[in-house]
């Protein structure tokens, strides 16, 4: 590729593993689909090879090719993501370049030896014992570049692996796209003399802390706020949440909706006021938020927003300016949170556009894509390898 033909990838084969895809629903979907799209605006050809509950099938998925196996899990499915990418090596010839979206899925392109990156989340990689640790280590010892989404989560690798490779860190683009129309619909269902719109959208799992929203919208109740609560989303908290709910007696101000269509969840992030995600760091350190993508979702729609201090999602804001962070683990430091932004429509007003700003310069996909190309050819690699 010439010097001066750096901005694009026009040319070049980008082959993309991927734990899921569309249309399942999932943090590592939402990051899989972000960076083969990014790849493929660029210019590239872009194959995507991953298991779905709808395969398997070869089909274009918008600007890419998906080669899907099929549900299942272990040996069997790795076997055949294996068997496919070894067949497209030899039909077609080595990519430009691999992209793991996870270190599980970066164990083909491994074996087969071909160049790839390799990107560290958060959770996947903190379990295993001695002899998945190991491959963690060869993976990123052989990976051309490793990435992480999140510095919290760089710091969390590097305890794990140690520091013999430093890893980039790129921060995740926004699970959701939004047009210049669309925006200008959501400032105005934003202005409404309806009660204030609290919002929370993700898998309903204990380290989300769901349940402190709930505790906090019963002591809002109570000091006589008005206001209406919309959690959405499924998981294994769904139950005790739905409990909670009747117990507290909050069933009047939060909605319980569960599962919502992307379409569905537009439409409440265009509503919402306030987004709220305290989240926690649990089981001694292990499961942590990484990045948090529903909550740059949630501020490229202009909702104040209020996060959690432990995990990566504290990157995404700057405290009292782009959001609010608070100690998930303080009840009343939440609950008061909630309250100074429902009191204070401006500071909510202004804080809900310096969010809005901030994800439309800093979580896209192409940025995210554009920070790991100038740290590779910052070390010096080839350019033809990986130019964005």
């Amino acid at each position: 590729m010439p010097k001066n033909d750096l901005c694009t990838l026009t040319g070049h084969s980008v082959w993309v593993m991927a734990k899921g895809f569309r249309p399942d629903e999932g943090g590592m979907q939402t990051y899989a689909a972000g960076v083969a799209d990014a790849y493929a605006e660029r210019g590239a050809r872009v194959t995507v090879f991953t298991q779905t509950s709808v395969g398997p099938r070869q089909v274009r998925c918008s600007d890419v090719w998906l080669h899907d196996v099929g549900p299942g899990n272990g040996a069997a499915t790795f076997w055949r993501l294996f068997k496919a990418v070894k067949k497209a090596k030899q039909e077609h010839g080595p990519p430009s370049f691999v992209h793991g979206t996870t270190w599980r899925t970066s164990v083909v392109p491994m074996l087969l030896d071909l160049p790839y990156l390799v990107t560290f989340h958060g959770r996947e990689f903190m379990g295993g014992g001695k002899l998945l640790t190991a491959l963690m280590h060869r993976i990123a010892r052989k990976a051309i570049c490793v990435v992480t989404v999140s510095n919290y989560s760089a710091r969390k690798l590097c305890a794990r692996l140690g520091e013999g490779r430093k890893p980039v860190v790129a921060h995740n683009g926004t699970g959701l796209r939004i047009g210049a129309a669309e925006r200008n619909i959501c400032a105005a269902a934003k202005i409404t003399d309806a009660p204030t719109r609290l919002f929370s959208l993700c898998r309903l799992e204990p380290r989300k802390n769901i349940a402190a929203c709930v505790r906090a919208a019963r002591r809002l109740k109570d000091a006589g706020y008005t206001f209406h609560y919309v959690i959405a989303g499924r998981g294994p908290e769904y139950e005790t949440l739905k409990r909670m709910i009747a117990e507290l007696d909050v069933a009047d101000v939060v909605d319980l909706v569960g599962f919502v269509s992307d379409e569905t969840a537009r439409r409440l992030y265009a509503e919402a006021d306030i987004f709220i995600h305290p989240q926690m760091e649990i089981a001694g350190g292990r499961d942590f938020e990484g990045f948090g993508i529903a909550i740059a979702d949630a501020m490229l729609f202009g909702s104040a927003v209020i996060v959690g201090q432990e995990g990566g999602a504290v990157e995404l804001v700057e405290h009292g300016h782009s959001g609010l962070i608070v100690n998930g683990r303080d009840d009343d430091q939440l609950t008061q949170s909630i309250e100074s932004l429902l009191v204070d429509e401006s500071y909510r007003r202004s804080m809900a556009k310096a969010g809005h700003d901030h994800a439309c310069e800093n979580f896209t996909w192409m940025r995210h894509v554009e920070i790991i190309r100038q740290a590779h050819l910052a070390k010096g690699a080839d350019a033809s390898l990986i130019t964005a």
